[in-house]
């Protein structure tokens, strides 16, 4: 029996925003052939056009918002400081019809931005697709991770192959963290003006605000751009760097290869979230085993049995492997180093932290891990 596919397994139900998103990057593809090998040279240079745009619209946007408050308390009001609060109502209306026009046409922009520069990195990053033929599953998962990146949205809870992403985030953590993902851009909103007026207090009076405003926009749309961008370029290297490292795993065990299953199962629930290249190198995981098992159940103490008890070669094979499947997913930091301090400690294996972030360095540069 085969395997679902695991663009369905990660996406089995995409919403609305989300099926939009695929259907323009798809069209994105259509237009655009694919590379043979990824170009650095277009890589950097796209990397920092989308970075610009996205700072040019928080320039634009801060200056207009922070522009029309000075505007509101200086000039439209003579008497500002001596008006009540239902004085001051019709102009607060005002400003906030302004600030949410603005605001919105940000957004649209920044979400345009995003995805046509996902779309572009990911065709520069070497993602090999035929443009005239449907999409296969391992290039649909990736269109599909990449719009998700695109559109900032949080980790989807459904079982991959099993697994849950959301296993060691239970109750209450769970409903916070939803939370605070809804409310991240009015919460961060929100704290860069509170920080604007303790910094400045009655300065932002005198017309610093419009001046200060938009810069501070400015880097924070280059910031959130800039991580947008770097996820997309490594889930774009995905599946060609998975398929590489299934063929240095043809030649090991059944047995080894359960065992690196059982690492990128506890992977995906150490990292909360299932990576699309988690996903697509579990998938083959499992399809390479005999009975070709349809989910994985992790048993993360009985597989460091299993890895204490490998024999050298095997166990530096395993090793290897799982090092790449954290470095796929991610930083080297956090959740990934702590799984690899954990896999290479019950190994009696040195983990060597400079060659692990050198590894790190020639995946991002383009370069084999």
């Amino acid at each position: 029996m085969l395997l679902t596919r695991p663009d369905k397994e990660y996406a089995p139900a995409p919403g609305l925003a989300q099926r939009w998103a695929n259907r323009y990057i798809q069209g994105y593809f259509r237009r655009h052939p694919a590379l043979e090998s990824p170009d650095p040279h277009a890589l950097k240079h796209a990397r920092r056009w989308v970075i610009a745009w996205a700072a040019v619209a928080g320039l634009l946007s801060g200056t207009l918002i922070g522009g029309a408050e000075w505007w509101m308390r200086a000039v439209a009001a003579s008497d500002w400081e001596n008006m009540n609060l239902r004085e001051q109502l019709p102009y607060w209306a005002g400003y906030l019809a302004f600030a949410g026009f603005v605001t919105a046409l940000e957004i649209g922009f920044l979400y345009w931005n995003a995805l046509r520069g996902v779309a572009n990195i990911t065709r520069l990053a070497g993602l090999r697709y035929e443009p005239a033929a449907p999409l296969t599953p391992e290039i649909q998962l990736t269109v599909h991770g990449i719009s998700r990146v695109a559109l900032e949205y949080p980790s989807p809870g459904s079982l991959i192959y099993g697994v849950d992403p959301h296993a060691y985030l239970r109750g209450w953590k769970l409903t916070l963290r939803a939370l605070l993902y809804r409310l991240k851009i009015s919460l961060s909103s929100f704290i860069l003006r509170l920080l604007l007026r303790r910094l400045l207090g009655r300065l932002t009076l005198r017309g610093l605000l419009p001046v200060l405003t938009g810069p501070l926009y400015a880097v924070w749309n280059a910031w959130i751009a800039s991580r947008i961008i770097q996820q997309a370029y490594l889930q774009a290297r995905g599946p060609a760097l998975v398929k590489q490292l299934m063929q240095t795993l043809e030649n090991t065990t059944a047995h080894t290869r359960h065992l690196v299953a059982q690492g990128v199962g506890e992977l995906i629930m150490r990292n909360q979230h299932p990576h699309p290249n988690l996903v697509l190198l579990l998938a083959r995981l499992l399809d390479s085993l005999p009975e070709k098992p349809q989910s994985i159940e992790v048993d993360w103490p009985t597989a460091l049995q299993g890895y204490a008890q490998l024999p050298g070669e095997s166990r530096n094979t395993l090793l290897s492997a799982l090092t790449q499947a954290a470095l796929l997913s991610g930083s080297y930091r956090g959740s990934r180093k702590r799984f690899l301090k954990e896999v290479f400690a019950t190994c009696q294996t040195p983990l060597r932290h400079d060659e692990v972030k050198a590894q790190r360095r020639r995946l991002l540069s383009g370069q084999a891990p």
